[in-house]
């Protein structure tokens, strides 16, 4: 890749456009106050803080969670507080609330924070009988039809197709879940139909849920993700919620044997656009990076005796480091999504393909790729090779341009990438203790447009990996 700025930090340069408002948050332990912090008690009596940091994409924002009365293991990820979902200005989150928590759903408390620029609020939410995932869990904001203060509904879809409503009550009361006692009803199952699963799949179950997307509108629309077969919609505030199903383009060949038998989101992710005009939807065929070994080859033996002495002593292979590869295909359907066949190819791009316009992304990106590689033919020398940085989790930007986000293996970098014009956008270097696991750790969301972190408290510092 040829050569090819910063403002989010030192380490870092993000693009000045709206893409700028889309900041996935993640959870640490400091105790930073800012204009966004709120509070409120957990289920057990303790006071709580949530405070939240913003930063220029790539670098990650951040939420804190301070709760100094609870008393948890500070490195294990299990017990961290979760990022679940958001909706404009609306965020839902887990905090466990004793050692044990990740062992059981009911030892969480689920809150949502409703930001303000002057009185952001923090509401616990009551204790579910149903046991959710957090791929599981939407939070949506909506008005009352008497036109009165916004509300907002969580809604999680169950395995089974159960459908489980909170909905909160004007005036800061506590509202209540209620819970469908049969399955919801399926339109029409087009899954089956369009793609049909292996009979060798390890997984074979008609859905699975990954990812929860929000339409909104005045039938509170959300979408359940199976990234690898297709979306439920389901009109949550409905009297009689019924499911439709929408599948999802069909898996690129280079996953054809992955289908059903991978961690989805490795490869896929969808997106709502911010404007709620279309669905996004990313496919990554990854090629990952490989050693392969050669034989020397010499003239053919001209005697037994060299034969033999070759056949006993036969030379050593040399080995190269052949970089990975990756190619993302990015489609399209336009909201209300009518029907399968809607979907639309808006773009590919292969790693090969994307441009370095600015040298100092290039040489962030060429340390890192440096620094994350375990193989010592990796030299300063060494070409720049996307392929080589590990990237893979896709994450779709949310407004509705054809902008994903990757991050590096080893939690090295994150990249900024516009499939469309084939261009590395920007890169940052993210903070490798808070980036052990490689994994998708962070939600995208447009809340930070809705907040206003400057004021009399404590200001985010620049640099927030």
């Amino acid at each position: 890749m040829a050569p090819a700025a910063a403002a989010a930090s030192p380490e870092g340069e993000g693009h000045d456009d709206a893409r700028l408002q889309q900041r996935p948050a993640r959870p640490y332990g400091a105790a930073r106050r800012n204009s966004s912090t709120a509070s409120s008690t957990t289920s057990t009596g303790h006071p709580i803080e949530v405070t939240f940091y913003t930063a220029r994409p790539p670098v990650l924002a951040h939420f804190n969670v301070h709760c100094p009365g609870l008393q948890l293991p500070p490195d294990d990820l299990n017990l961290m507080p979760r990022a679940i979902a958001s909706d404009v200005d609306l965020f839902l989150f887990r905090v466990p609330t004793d050692p044990m928590a990740s062992l059981s759903h009911h030892r969480n408390d689920y809150f949502v924070y409703r930001a303000h620029p002057q009185h952001p609020k923090l509401d616990l939410l009551p204790k579910s009988y149903a046991c959710f995932g957090d791929c599981e869990l939407a939070v949506l904001g909506y008005c009352a039809a008497d036109g009165g203060d916004k509300q907002y509904v969580v809604a999680g879809l169950k395995t089974a197709l159960t459908l489980h409503i909170y909905r909160s009550r004007p005036g800061g009361e506590a509202g209540s879940w209620t819970s469908s006692d049969q399955p919801l009803p399926v339109e029409e199952l087009l899954r089956d139909k369009v793609c049909p699963i292996p009979r060798d799949a390890d997984l074979i179950l008609d859905h699975m849920t990954t990812k929860v997307i929000v339409i909104g509108g005045p039938k509170g629309t959300v979408g359940w993700v199976d990234l690898w077969r297709g979306v439920f919609f389901c009109d949550v505030l409905d009297e009689s919620p019924k499911l439709r199903d929408l599948p999802l383009p069909l898996p690129a060949k280079g996953n054809w044997r992955l289908f059903r038998n991978d961690c989805s989101y490795y490869r896929r992710d969808i997106a709502v656009s911010q404007d709620k005009n279309s669905i996004k939807h990313v496919e990554m065929e990854i090629v990952q990076p490989r050693e392969v070994a050669t034989t020397p080859s010499g003239p053919e033996p001209a005697t037994y005796l060299e034969w033999l002495h070759r056949r006993e002593n036969p030379p050593r292979p040399t080995y190269s480091w052949v970089p990975g590869r990756w190619k993302a295909t990015v489609w399209s359907i336009p909201i209300p999504a009518a029907s399968w066949e809607d979907w639309h190819l808006d773009c590919t791009a292969k790693s090969g393909d994307l441009r370095v316009d600015d040298p100092r992304h290039y040489q962030l990106l060429h340390k890192l790729m440096i620094s994350g590689s375990s193989n010592k033919e990796v030299t300063a020398e060494a070409t720049l090779s996307l392929g080589l940085l590990g990237m893979a989790y896709p994450t779709l930007s949310i407004d509705g341009d054809d902008v994903i986000y990757l991050p590096g293996k080893g939690g090295s970098g994150d990249c900024c990438n516009d499939m469309r014009r084939k261009k590395l956008e920007g890169v940052a270097k993210l903070d490798s203790q808070k980036n052990t696991i490689f994994m998708r750790c962070f939600l995208a969301s447009g809340i930070s447009k809705h907040l206003m972190t400057t004021g009399t408290y404590h200001t985010a510092p620049r640099n927030l990996a």
